[in-house]
């Protein structure tokens, strides 16, 4: 018996995110696809570039048809029967295949939830002033964040999974823990103060 998958719909940013995709068997002239499965929150873009135009935003575990695989770390993928593009790191050849995470960053439990960090705005931890950042003013000035994605949190992460972070004290490139389940770092500077680390988020 074949399984089936329910289609599931949730909203991230301002795009409806299916879990289930629809895709053309022939995909080029060779029709030559392979199908991977995305391990997280992952955008579609019509370009092999952080900054080109997002389509759309998939779910982890979503079949995709990928017709190749490009040095620049970007995969090329049929999406609603045009090429599109997606982040190579968060797909694998294997279905439900755990995601895995830098050994330096493995995932906990968060100390502070997001939707309490959403509320408040302003949270004290580590010696820090921990304050939410829109990701509505990304990518901010001299702003270069490798793989960009949001995770299922919300919290705007680079290719290693760090929460990208801002900072007037610590130098660019600095890793940081944080009470949010996983280690940030530093990309930008700009707070206002020395206590104070922006967190990148979606909201």
């Amino acid at each position: 018996m074949k399984k089936s998958k329910r289609v599931m719909c949730t909203i991230i940013a301002g795009f409806v995110v299916s879990s289930v995709l629809t895709y053309p068997l022939s995909v080029n002239a060779e029709g030559d696809t392979s199908t991977a499965y995305t391990t997280d929150y992952l955008r579609v873009r019509t370009e092999p570039d952080t900054d080109a135009e997002i389509i759309d935003v998939v779910l982890p575990d979503t079949p995709v048809q990928r017709t190749e695989k490009l040095d620049n770390g970007w995969s090329e993928v049929i999406y609603n029967g045009e090429v599109r593009y997606m982040y190579s790191e968060y797909l694998t050849d294997t279905e439900d295949e755990e995601e895995i995470y830098d050994e330096t960053n493995e995932e906990t439990e968060a100390e502070i939830p997001p939707e309490d960090f959403q509320v408040d705005g302003i949270e004290y931890w580590g010696g820090y002033r921990w304050a939410y950042y829109s990701e509505l003013v990304l990518p901010g000035e001299g702003l270069d964040i490798p793989g960009r994605y949001t995770d299922y949190n919300g919290y705007v992460c680079d290719e290693n999974d760090y929460i990208c972070l801002a900072s007037d004290s610590l130098p660019k490139g600095t890793v940081v823990a944080t009470p949010f389940g996983k280690d940030g770092k530093v990309y930008d500077c700009g707070c206002g103060a020395d206590d104070i680390l922006d967190v990148y988020c979606s909201w």
